[in-house]
C-alpha cells in the first residue's frame, strides 16, 4: 500500500482560541483484484507467395473461413486487426531465387468463460483453428467492459475507504473530529491487459488464467474541526 500524509496546520495547533483550521492534504492507493470473466485467444493469420497480390487473396480466404468456423460458435465474439504485408527479397543463401510475399493479421476470439477457463466449445475451436493452419499465439483471460468498471471503481472505494481510516486516526491525535471535505481528486487507470500463455502447441490448450488487478489514488483536502 502506498501512502502519503502531509499535514498542513494553517495556523500553530498551541495558539489561543483564535487559531486558525488544521487541514490535511491526504493520499492513499487503492487495489483490487477479479478474477477474468472471459476466455481470450490471439491468432495470426499468414500467406506467403510469388506475388503479393496472391498472398493477399490466399490471406482473405483463410481469414473468412477463420471467421466463420469462430461465428460458428455461440458466444464467440472474433475481431481481425494488423493487416500486415512484407516482402523476403531472395531466399538466403539464393539470391536469384525470386521474391516471396507475406500477408498476415491478427485474429482475437473472446468468448465469456468463469473464472477465464476456456470452456469445451472454446477449445475445440482453438484446435480446429490450428489443425487448419492458424496459428494460435496466446491464450489467457480477459474482463468484459461491465467486470472492468466493477473492478475499477472497488479500487477506487478501497483508496477512499484508507483514506477516511486515516484522516479519523489524524484528528484522534490530535483530539479534533473530521471535517468538511475540499477537496478531492481520484487517478485511476484502466485495469492492465491480461497476460497471455506463449506460442501454443496443436493440442487442445489448457488455460488457468490468474485474478485481474486495478489500483486508484485518491488525493483529498480535509478540514479537522475543534472536538465538541
Amino acid at each position: 500500500m502506498n501512502r502519503t500524509v502531509c499535514m498542513a496546520v494553517l495556523a500553530g495547533l498551541l495558539a489561543g482560541p483564535a487559531a486558525a483550521q488544521t487541514v490535511l492534504n491526504l493520499s492513499e492507493t487503492g487495489h483490487a483484484s477479479t478474477p477474468p470473466d472471459q476466455a481470450v485467444a490471439q491468432f495470426i493469420l499468414q500467406a506467403s507467395a510469388a506475388s503479393a497480390a496472391t498472398a493477399q487473396d490466399m490471406l482473405n480466404s483463410q481469414a473468412k473461413t477463420a471467421l466463420a468456423a469462430a461465428r460458428a460458435v455461440a458466444g464467440v465474439a472474433a475481431t481481425t486487426s494488423g493487416y500486415a504485408t512484407s516482402t523476403q527479397p531472395s531466399t538466403p543463401g539464393n539470391p536469384a531465387s525470386p521474391p516471396v510475399y507475406t500477408a498476415s493479421q491478427a485474429l482475437t476470439l473472446v468468448m465469456p468463460a468463469a473464472g477465464g477457463v476456456p470452456p469445451a466449445a472454446f477449445a475445440g475451436l482453438l484446435t480446429r483453428l490450428q489443425q487448419r493452419g492458424v496459428m494460435l499465439e496466446g491464450l489467457g483471460g480477459g474482463l468484459s467492459d461491465a467486470a472492468q468498471a466493477r473492478l475499477q471503481q472497488a479500487a477506487i472505494a478501497n483508496a477512499i475507504s484508507q483514506l477516511q481510516t486515516q484522516a479519523a486516526a489524524i484528528a484522534a491525535q490530535l483530539h479534533q473530529t473530521v471535517g468538511r471535505l475540499k477537496t478531492l481528486t481520484i487517478s485511476a487507470a484502466p485495469p492492465p491487459m491480461p497476460m497471455m500463455m506463449g506460442r501454443l502447441a496443436m493440442a487442445a490448450p489448457q488455460s488457468a488464467p490468474g485474478p485481474s488487478t486495478a489500483s486508484a489514488d485518491v488525493t483529498a483536502e480535509i478540514e479537522l474541526d475543534k472536538a465538541p
